[in-house]
């Protein structure tokens, strides 16, 4: 079972996790606790992760069958060693995504049908992930997964009703989730290119790939702090800028890559999940202080 829950990538769940949290703490701060339905928003946080676990497991079936993962490549050795066999990761992967979906069902009967169109574009974007990889739009896709969806989606079970203020958090939450993913396949730019993968960060490449993780990585610091100055984000939120040394340290890192190379992003995905744990804590922390305060 330990390997099983390993082989869903857990380290990347702040990903995931930190859209619906966020979310429903600025909702608690915008409308007050009375209106939000806490046991909803629970289930809205399993099932965000359930799907997400289902779509790296899927991930990395498709990466092995396409080619992309192989023993040269920077990856989760899992499927290439033999320990585990494609069939296993593609019904695990179906496994967990029944599951998310089940959990989908459950919100559906306690909030209501929009649930459903909402959840149903999430379920196919997480299947199509690698598609959208492989055609240069997985940074859109990741986007509308993690940056725009759960925030309405949370809103909805929550509230009942599709708040669009809440895309405000798209950009705070949303970037920092793309430069994780960036991050990633801009490692993985030369193994992608062997398996015929256009990736975004192979279309316009290594160097402007550095760049753009440093916009994705600094953009939403800077996003935040003009919100709170503006008070459409409470003060507290600018306490944001603690994750201001993290930012600093995953920028000189993609710096090294005129010196060293693509092995400068080794572990920048790793590094920018970090990241955002800090910047999501620090939202959190700043909407739970601003509602009650």
């Amino acid at each position: 079972m330990k390997k099983w829950f390993f082989v869903t990538r857990p380290w990347s769940f702040v990903v995931s996790a930190t859209p619906v949290v966020v979310t429903t703490l600025y909702l608690l701060y915008k409308l007050g606790g009375a209106d939000i339905d806490w046991l909803n928003a629970l289930l809205a946080l399993v099932g965000i992760i359930l799907f997400h676990a289902a779509g790296n497991v899927h991930s990395d079936y498709y990466d092995y069958k396409t080619g992309i993962d192989s023993k040269d490549a920077y990856c989760i050795q899992n499927l290439v060693s033999g320990e585990y066999t494609p069939r296993q990761y593609r019904n695990f992967s179906l496994i967990l995504l029944a599951a998310g979906i089940l959990v989908g069902l459950v919100l559906t009967l306690r909030s209501g049908w929009p649930l459903l169109v909402i959840g149903g574009i999430g379920c196919l974007l997480t299947l199509l992930y690698p598609w959208t990889k492989f055609h240069a739009l997985g940074d859109t896709d990741i986007f509308l997964l993690f940056g725009v969806l759960p925030m309405l989606g949370t809103a909805f079970v929550t509230t009942g009703v599709i708040d669009w203020s809440t895309l405000v958090l798209s950009i705070p939450v949303g970037f920092i989730t793309v430069a994780v993913l960036h991050a990633n396949n801009t490692r993985d730019i030369p193994s992608d290119s062997a398996a015929g993968s256009r990736s975004f960060a192979k279309v316009i490449g290594e160097k402007a790939s550095m760049w753009w993780y440093i916009i994705l990585i600094s953009v939403p610091c800077i996003y935040t702090v003009c919100a709170a100055l503006c008070k459409a984000f409470p003060w507290w939120c600018l306490l944001i800028v603690l994750s201001l040394p993290i930012v600093a340290k995953n920028i000189s890192q993609a710096l090294k890559l005129r010196t060293e190379g693509l092995s400068a992003f080794n572990q920048l995905d790793l590094m920018t999940a970090k990241l955002q744990m800090i910047s999501g804590i620090t939202l959190c922390v700043g909407f739970l202080l601003g509602a009650l305060l």
